[in-house]
């Protein structure tokens, strides 16, 4: 069996040692995107074109390897967001030869005269990082963002915007490596989300000095904890998981480690994915909301109480579930007429043991939520509250209710051994 050889390219064929180009040459099969293939457009051997769906061509690749020889192009470094990471999951090591070149990230900050040590890296290719929350930058002095043609430049701008981040000098490298390069500089966001800028690119933000730690602090309460008062969260018409339904909630969701992924389905004002966000400083929080118009209250909340570990999405659950990691812990806080098909997927994309917890006020979703844990083989329970806050009147206080609320809360089974 052939060896396969991954060789990056660096940034263009002058970055190819002689090493690199012999074994080019002597293919059998060329593997490559369509850009790295025009560079060898003399290749007397086949050649297999990246596109579609990765593991067509993985599979390919295995058909070939045992009596051919086979070289794949990457860009840059191989093993940097690049083929050669994705190769080696389902090749064994063992028959992979990696050809290290110049990353793009490192050719970009060279470039521009700036170090990148000290550089946070975020890849926006394809699905990858979707996860990622542009609110974690707050607190950084240097990004390089690699690109794609939908999360572009005007695509990190727009973000940049949105979330109020401000004090980015904004850099986008244009065909980096080809005769067309071009280094574009933008002080004001808004011109980048109003440009077009031809792929591939790269984008670098840097902010001068160091950065402001706890830029909110000031707006924030001298301790956060667990059911904050309402009135420190924007809200719209009282759409808020009130304090002590959200302590209680939260307490049904067993947060017990640091690092649990959570979705907050019907985020709404985001109080309960914010301050589950406190529990879980290692995690992550997808907070999901269809309704737009409530999405600038969660950004708001999510920068007065400063934390960079929730990411929003203005999603009409489940549609686009497929863009959140799979949970260990689930909150649906609304759901109306579609809480059947929300909870299905959910109870599906949780992971065993996990925890989920719906909360309702209405009767019908009361029964629902009950039947499909039971139809999935969770074990439940459901606990009804009732809360009536102090109200002061002319000579002394009375008691206002709140709406009852049934919260009910599941447990995944470990295996399907277990369900009943």
């Amino acid at each position: 069996m052939n060896p396969i050889n991954i060789i990056g390219i660096g940034q263009g064929k002058r970055d190819l040692t002689a090493t690199h180009l012999t074994l080019i040459k002597e293919a059998d099969l060329l593997v490559g995107g369509r850009r790295h293939i025009e560079l060898f457009a003399d290749h007397t051997g086949e050649t297999l074109l990246i596109s579609g769906t990765i593991e067509q061509v993985i599979d390919q690749i295995k058909e070939n390897m045992v009596d051919k020889k086979i070289v794949v192009l990457a860009s840059g470094d191989p093993l940097f967001y690049g083929i050669g990471s994705t190769l080696s999951k389902h090749i064994d090591k063992r028959h992979l030869v990696i050809h290290a070149n110049i990353s793009s990230v490192a050719a970009a900050f060279a470039a521009i005269g700036e170090p990148w040590h000290d550089a946070k890296i975020i890849s926006l290719h394809g699905k990858g990082n979707l996860d990622f929350s542009f609110s974690s930058l707050e607190e950084k002095t240097k990004v390089a963002f690699l690109t794609d043609p939908t999360r572009d430049p005007a695509y990190i701008a727009s973000m940049l915007i949105n979330l109020g981040l401000v004090g980015f000098k904004l850099c986008v490298l244009e065909n980096m490596g080809g005769s067309e390069e071009k280094t574009s500089w933008f002080d004001d966001y808004a011109r980048v989300a109003d440009l077009k800028f031809t792929h591939p690119n790269i984008v670098i933000l840097l902010k001068e000095g160091t950065p402001q730690k706890n830029t909110h602090s000031k707006n924030v309460p001298h301790e956060t904890h667990i059911g904050m008062d309402d009135s420190l969260y924007r809200h719209s018409k009282g759409l808020i998981t009130k304090s002590e339904i959200r302590s209680i909630s939260l307490s049904k969701l067993e947060l017990v480690k640091k690092d649990h992924i959570l979705w907050d389905i019907g985020s709404g004002s985001g109080s309960v994915g914010i301050e589950a966000s406190f529990q879980i400083p290692w995690g992550q929080v997808f907070a999901v909301e269809k309704n737009s118009t409530r999405i600038p209250d969660i950004i708001h909340n999510i920068k007065l109480f400063n934390q960079s570990n929730i990411k929003i999405l203005n999603l009409d659950f489940p549609e686009g579930s497929d863009q959140l990691k799979d949970p260990d812990r689930i909150f649906i806080g609304g759901g109306g007429s579609e809480l059947d098909k929300i909870m299905t997927t959910c109870c599906v994309r949780l992971r065993e043991q996990g925890r989920i917890v719906i909360n309702t006020i209405l009767i019908q979703n009361m029964e629902t939520a009950m039947r499909v844990l039971k139809q999935k083989g969770f074990s439940y329970e459901m606990v009804q509250i009732q809360v009536s806050r102090s109200k002061p009147m002319p000579y002394g206080d009375r008691l206002e209710p709140l709406n009852p609320v049934w919260i009910i809360s599941g447990r995944k089974p470990q295996s399907k051994a277990e369900v009943k």
